[in-house]
């Protein structure tokens, strides 16, 4: 596997990786990932490879050859099947046929960081912490100012993001997740990927289409908020305060009825910190407040505490409320 990433291997070695990645086309083929007896071997080799070449896979450029995305994208699929024991999921049609860009620029935020990402065409893409984005090298303008791209092709692996798409009918605006798409011709809107296979966009300006590789789901407009499971297949629109967009420009997370656990992951976010109660009376919490990434994080643990009346001890990167 090294050699044919590395791109040394010979012709017959070549020859016996792509027979082996032809044979996970094969539905047939995949049940081997759900067999008990078979999944700790499989998961020790993926996890070897994984770990021979992750500095490399590191870099700020990635290349992608048709060849070696097939290896990447068996990869990245079957992993979280055998570490978290969930059944297989691939990437719709639409995505794999999309990731074939040969090269892409990556951008990602840290705990507590935020990034604002201007386009060849000016769009804007506001990013949340703990995010990260893949934008092709071709989304791009000639110096003539002509457009490069056919499309406008936005990947987000991972995390939340702020979209505000410069009007270009000609070129429609598309963000892939794992999962859906979202289309748009020129408007405002966010796309989160949550864990437990959740994904939201909202609409704040404009009209968004969103659907997968073999359905639409609903055409969106302001207000509006679609909520889809990637493991039920399911979604559900609802309505949202277009307010709340208002926060990716001050860089505030407004809670209303927030419960404790909730404000734990915004913490988690903001700050990098650990955040729990050393009894069970803060399970039952709830909370309505703003947390603004430009408090110290003391600041902030006053306003949490202050509250329900608690006092907080720090122990190394985990905080106590008590």
């Amino acid at each position: 596997m090294e050699r044919y990433v590395s791109g040394m291997a010979s012709e017959d070695e070549k020859q016996i990786v792509e027979n082996w990645y032809a044979t996970y086309d094969d539905e047939i083929a995949m049940q081997e990932f759900t067999e008990s007896g078979k999944e700790a071997t499989i998961k020790a080799e993926m996890q070897n490879v994984i770990l021979n070449n992750r500095d490399h896979l590191l870099g700020r450029k990635i290349s992608f050859f048709k060849q070696y995305y097939k290896y990447a994208a068996i990869l990245a699929l079957i992993l979280p099947a055998l570490f978290f024991g969930r059944k297989f999921l691939k990437p719709t049609n639409d995505f794999r046929k999309a990731v074939e860009n040969e090269i892409f620029s990556v951008i990602e935020t840290k705990n507590g960081e935020y990034k604002k990402v201007v386009l060849a065409d000016q769009s804007v893409i506001q990013m949340n912490p703990n995010t990260t984005l893949r934008i092709p090298a071709e989304y791009a303008l000639k110096p003539s100012g002509e457009a490069i791209y056919t499309d406008r092709s936005i990947f987000l692996d991972q995390g939340e993001a702020f979209f505000e798409v410069t009007k270009d009918p000609k070129h429609p605006f598309v963000v892939y997740t794992k999962q859906i798409k979202t289309r748009v011709l020129g408007t405002k809107f966010s796309v989160n990927t949550q864990p437990k296979a959740i994904t939201e966009v909202s609409v704040s300006e404009g009209k968004v289409e969103v659907s997968d590789s073999k359905k639409v789901f609903d055409r969106l407009l302001p207000g509006k908020r679609l909520r889809y499971n990637s493991k039920t297949a399911k979604w559900k629109t609802a309505d949202f305060a277009t307010r709340e967009h208002n926060a990716w420009f001050e860089q505030v997370t407004d809670l209303d009825h927030a419960s404790f656990a909730e404000v734990a992951k915004v913490m988690r976010v903001n700050y990098g910190v650990v955040l729990r109660g050393n009894n069970r009376a803060t399970s039952n919490y709830l909370y309505n407040l703003q947390i603004r990434s430009t408090r110290s994080l003391d600041q902030t643990m006053k306003i949490i505490c202050s509250v329900h009346q608690n006092k907080y001890r720090r122990i190394g990167n985990e905080i106590v409320i008590y």
